[in-house]
């Protein structure tokens, strides 16, 4: 399955994207950003992870897919994820050297969109560090409202456990 949008591919990962996908995420502007990844983040890891996403998938318990730019290939991966709810949680991540030019707001409307088309979802939960005001900005931009409810994570790059802000978008 994929999905199309004016400027990108969202697609299926497969084996073949785990040098680029450790290549892009192991920067500590991409880890700092990400949910308990391990540090430092290697080959041998994003083989490991993109081989547990079929299981996953076919179990309806996480869709995962890899952001294509044309003429590019992959800039990033986005997901819907069931964690401790029957509510999908939106998570996301671009490479950094393709910040800032919407690509990350642009998948995510294309998969919110093919989630409440497709699975029937009505809503979607999705969270951002405390230090992450770029990704508060865009999920506000995409219709999340803060929830009042956080969590603490710990991440390799950060120097105690950091707070996570919930939000939630119910579908129109």
């Amino acid at each position: 399955m994929s999905i199309k949008t004016k400027r990108l591919l969202l697609r299926e990962f497969n084996l073949s994207d785990a040098p680029r996908l450790t290549k892009m995420i192991a920067v500590p502007e991409i880890i700092r950003m990400l949910e308990q990844p391990p540090w430092p983040y290697r080959l041998s890891d994003a083989k490991l992870w993109l081989r547990t996403l079929k299981g996953r998938q076919q179990s309806r318990e996480a869709y995962a897919y890899a952001i294509d730019l044309p003429d590019e290939g992959l800039i990033g991966g986005i997901s819907l994820e069931k964690k401790n709810s029957d509510v999908f949680g939106l998570g996301y991540w671009i490479g950094k050297d393709f910040w800032g030019q919407g690509y990350a707001s642009e998948a995510a409307h294309a998969l919110m969109k093919w989630a409440v088309e497709e699975m029937k979802i009505t809503a979607i939960t999705a969270g951002y560090f405390e230090d992450n005001l770029a990704s508060a900005k865009l999920l506000s931009n995409l219709g999340f409202v803060a929830t009042g409810s956080f969590c603490t994570i710990n991440n390799p790059l950060h120097d105690k456990p950091v707070n996570c802000l919930a939000m939630r978008w119910n579908a129109p």
